[in-house]
């Protein structure tokens, strides 16, 4: 079954070389303009500005809310963060261990439990 031509595309393909050209040109001109825009909207510097101002302009309930919130989820994903958790400890009882036995026990006899022991 032949397909349907809507008039949309025979206008399109009725176009002539320099039509077809100052299209493709207008298209590159707006993809330019999208990447550049985007590019603005992502810098880091700006971003931190656009943070910063929106935070101060919070309210008190605002930021209630929001430390709420944090406690339900800091409860709630306990479990996903349990690496980042047990990595702290791991480092606090190192640094506690170095400051009572010194450095040179630490890496002699201290339990490294990230290391390798095949190599």
């Amino acid at each position: 079954m032949p397909r349907k031509r809507t008039p949309s595309a025979i206008l399109k393909s009725e176009r002539t070389p320099e039509e077809k050209e100052a299209a493709k040109a207008r298209s590159r001109h707006l993809a330019d303009r999208r990447y550049r825009r985007k590019l603005k909207y992502n810098d880091p510097d700006k971003a931190k500005e656009r943070m910063k101002k929106k935070r101060s302009e919070r309210t008190e309930e605002e930021k209630a809310r929001d430390q709420e919130r944090r406690k339900v989820y800091n409860g709630t994903y306990y479990l996903k963060k349990r690496e980042d958790i047990l990595d702290k400890q791991m480092k606090e009882r190192a640094r506690v261990y170095i400051e009572k036995h010194g450095e040179q026990s630490f890496w002699n006899s201290y339990p490294h439990r990230h290391v390798n022991r095949s190599c």
